[in-house]
């Protein structure tokens, strides 16, 4: 019994070396096959990576050309708006400074003409005045010569009435 105890524990022992050599095969060749798949997936993660970022890349630069496209389209408006602006300012400016001028030339020709017709109400109102002198003056005269002519008149009167014919002497009257 004792060649058993030594045969089947080495009978066992090659048993188990040659399975755990056949297991350790496959286990060395399962553990290459995933970490070349491993590998191959990483190189195919890094390739979808790298495309992504190219493609994300691109896509950038593409947005921020279009981004500074459309600012300097934006500064170009906001400068074309702004010249515009400024080009309406000047033209305003001139067209009130025209108004300005004809104003001027019109409030010169108006206060000429209110000199005008202020002088010639003046000399109106002076002619006016010259004949209600004139009036007051004859009719001054034309009392003067009434109440002359009057005086006259009465001195007319008197002498006549004071004269020897107009009065006959009472030896005259009784003469007839």
């Amino acid at each position: 019994m004792n060649r058993y105890y030594i045969i089947v524990p080495v009978v066992l022992m090659a048993l188990f070396v040659y399975f755990e050599r056949g297991a350790s095969q496959a286990a060395v060749q399962k553990e290459q096959q995933k970490i070349a798949t491993e590998n191959k997936a990483k190189e195919e993660e890094a390739a979808k990576k790298r495309e992504l970022e190219e493609k994300a890349k691109v896509d950038s630069e593409k947005r921020n050309m279009q981004r500074i496209k459309e600012e300097q389209e934006k500064d170009k408006k906001r400068k074309d708006d702004f010249d515009a602006k400024i080009q309406k300012l000047k033209d305003d400016v001139k067209k009130y400074t025209d108004d300005v001028d004809v104003n001027t030339k019109l409030v010169a020709r108006l206060e000429k003409d209110l000199a005008e017709k202020r002088e010639q109400r003046e000399r109106e109102a002076r002619a006016v005045f010259e004949f209600s002198k004139k009036v007051e003056i004859s009719k001054k005269m034309r009392r003067d010569a009434e109440l002359e002519v009057m005086r006259f008149n009465e001195m007319l009167a008197r002498r006549a009435n004071e004269s020897l014919l107009a009065n006959p002497p009472a030896s005259a009257i009784s003469i007839k």
